[in-house]
């Protein structure tokens, strides 16, 4: 899905429309105060970052989850938005797809 971040941002915080992956749902849990999803930006630009630090951030290639561009998940800054910030669907990731941003969120959070 495509996901309208808020343009005020400090330091390297994405911002503006882009696509994300969705990686939590607080309604699992029980009713949340808020309307909230918990999910992970994309960018399509990369840098040496992307190289120094693979399992931060895994790439996803054209058609994966319905992508139209080569993207890079950005598990560095994963976040939660409200819904009312999701833009439209695009598509879903297969298992396979989805293992190395659930691993690299694993290193993240240190579980």
């Amino acid at each position: 899905m495509t996901v309208d971040i808020p343009s005020y941002s400090r330091g390297r915080e994405q911002t503006g429309i882009r696509p994300a992956i969705v990686v939590g749902l607080p309604t699992f849990l029980g009713k949340p105060r808020y309307p909230i999803l918990v999910i992970v930006p994309m960018t399509t630009t990369t840098g040496p970052w992307r190289s120094q630090y693979p399992d931060f951030y895994p790439p996803l290639q054209v058609g994966d989850g319905g992508l139209t561009k080569p993207c890079v998940a950005l598990l560095d800054q994963v976040r939660s938005i409200s819904i009312s910030r999701i833009g439209r669907y695009i598509g879903s990731l297969n298992p396979q797809q989805f293992a190395p941003i659930s691993t690299g969120l694993k290193q993240i959070f240190g579980f």
